[in-house]
């Protein structure tokens, strides 16, 4: 993406909420969070101790009725149960009282309102003859409609309807005490009699109306939810003071910001609390008047720069001009070097076959018969003087070769029959020295395209080196085979005592000859440079491989007629 597309994405204005209102309504939130669930804890806390306390005071008028009751309701004296209801109904959550008998008729009753319990509530607590307490919740709807047990046992509804009243039936069976069984005297094989069941006389019924539990339960319900919304909203109201003591400082310094990126370094915030705020608006200060000198230092430093730009430019023009006259006259030299050696060369290639010839004449025998010392001098004569022929010829070769002047004559050349004819012709030479030439030619080797003539120069050069350098009784190896790439690969090994692998990258260099080699046996360091060239010209590659001690294996290889054309 273009980086002015990346810009106008980074600055096209979006939905922005600011962070004094993200502030305002998470705290705002946490705020009602926390302070409705204690509100609610509390309520529930509330209801659930009151409905416990309404509940107990139930209870505890049951057994006084049922302990109160036994001998009444043996007697079945209608008149003392009421005289005792009279004296429970004046409890304030008490809505009736209910005395029933033991065959579930009802001996005695009285109710502040018009709810009276189901008929079946009795059943159960008859049936149970329990001296525990049974606590049934049930719900009445309007005058006139039955009474409903209740599915649940919560608390109930906060703002009851006006129709609608919970109560809390607390029924406790009056029971005559058994008789207690007979002790079991020592030593006796008499099993103990058991104790008879509890019988029981009736069933007394306390019920308590929740109205004046859930009438309280409202008033602080109410009470609870404006304390709530009180704290709530003063607890807003220090947010946004917060928010403001906070975010107010941000915002100047995020107006500071925007005119220092604009440019304007002079811009700064002054400091209006003494908290975080206040400290980092400081660093703010400081920074700005840090960037405002660097500024100004970038700005000695420009003109220093820019001074040295030009004197810099100034110089590499005169450097410039320095270096063309100075290349000029290299190039100059060169072609002066390469029409030396090209002049010299003739010149001394004339005298030199004349003094071959001479030579040759006389060891002959045309001068008439020479003695064993003459024929001595002659021969060592006529080594030098081909010795400085191959070295008059290497340097012709080179100069042509640098100045591009090599023409090659490519045409189909059979690499068997390279190789074997450049070892036939240096076996007498292998002979000479005791050094065993050997060939190793696949059959099977493609045609390869190039200069039969230069190939030829190419492999007699690593011959005729790998034979100097083998010792008496070593042996030269002449190899080929298809190489990787669709090239023949060449190879010319021997067993002589190696190239250290510190010369191993300057072998190819011109006129540089091995400082390991014996004086002897150093040539004029210009053989190989030319072979190189000669390979690269075919479009092939040249290099080495050599351990001291183990000999050196010289590898070139050159494209086949199937190759891609370089």
């Amino acid at each position: 993406m273009p980086m002015n597309c990346i810009e106008g994405a980074a600055r096209r204005p979006g939905r922005f909420v600011s962070l004094r209102t993200k502030l305002i309504l998470l705290i705002s939130l946490i705020i009602i969070a926390v302070c409705s669930g204690l509100s609610w804890y509390f309520i529930q806390q509330q209801a659930k101790l009151m409905k416990t306390a309404l509940i107990n005071a139930g209870i505890l008028l049951a057994k006084n009725l049922a302990y109160n009751s036994r001998h009444l309701l043996i007697i079945e004296d209608r008149e003392g149960l009421e005289q005792l209801i009279d004296g429970v109904l004046e409890a304030e959550d008490v809505a009736y009282v209910v005395f029933t008998g033991l065959e579930g008729e009802q001996l005695a009753a009285k109710r502040k309102g018009q709810v009276y319990p189901p008929a079946d509530f009795v059943t159960a607590v008859l049936n149970a003859a329990s001296r525990t307490p049974i606590v049934t919740p049930f719900t009445a709807h309007g005058q006139g409609t039955p009474p409903l047990r209740s599915t649940h046992e919560g608390v109930g509804v906060f703002f009851v309807p006006a129709d609608v009243e919970a109560l809390d039936d607390v029924a406790v069976p009056v029971l005559r005490r058994s008789q207690a069984r007979q002790p079991v005297t020592p030593f006796s094989f008499d099993a103990p009699t058991p104790a008879s069941p509890d019988i029981a006389y009736g069933v007394v019924q306390v019920g308590m109306t929740r109205a004046n539990m859930q009438a309280a339960l409202n008033a602080i319900v109410k009470t609870a939810i404006l304390i709530t919304v009180l704290i709530i909203l003063f607890g807003i109201a220090l947010t946004v003071i917060l928010a403001r003591r906070i975010i107010t400082p941000l915002k100047n310094l995020a107006g500071v910001a925007n005119r220092i990126a604009e440019g304007d370094l002079t811009a700064s915030a002054a400091p209006t609390t003494h908290d975080e705020v206040g400290q980092l608006t400081e660093s703010f200060n400081r920074m700005t008047a840090s960037l405002s000198e660097r500024d100004r230092a970038i700005s000695r430093a420009y003109q220093q720069l820019e001074q040295l730009a030009q004197t810099l430019e100034r110089r590499v023009q005169e450097r410039t001009g320095e270096l063309e006259h100075a290349n000029a006259r290299l190039q100059e030299l060169d072609m002066l070097k390469s029409a030396f050696v090209s002049t010299v060369s003739h010149e001394l290639r004339t005298p030199m076959t004349s003094i071959k010839g001479y030579v040759d004449n006389m060891q002959d025998g045309l001068a008439g018969a020479l003695t064993e010392k003459q024929g001595y001098y002659l021969e060592r004569v006529r080594y030098h003087v081909e010795r400085l022929t191959r070295m008059i010829n290497d340097l012709l070769d080179l100069a042509t070769i640098e100045a591009g002047k090599v023409k090659l004559r490519v045409g189909d050349v059979r690499v068997r029959t390279l190789v074997t004819e450049v070892a036939e012709s240096f076996q007498r030479m292998a002979q000479e020295k005791g050094v065993v030439l050997r060939t190793d030619c696949s059959a099977d080797l493609p045609v390869v395209r190039g200069d039969q003539d230069k190939l030829q120069q190419v492999l007699t050069n690593l011959v005729q080196n790998a034979i100097k350098f083998a010792p008496a009784g070593g042996e030269v190896r002449v190899e080929s085979r298809l190489g990787d790439g669709g090239a023949v690969q060449i190879s010319v090994s021997d067993t002589g005592r190696g190239i250290p692998p510190h010369e191993l990258d300057r072998v190819f260099d011109r006129f540089y000859r091995g400082e390991s080699a014996p004086t002897e046996e150093r040539g004029s360091g210009l053989g190989l440079p030319i072979a190189k060239n000669l390979v690269e010209l075919h479009g092939g590659r040249i290099w080495v491989e050599s351990t001291p001690g183990q000999g050196s294996r010289f590898f070139f290889t050159v494209p086949t007629a199937d190759s891609p054309a370089r």
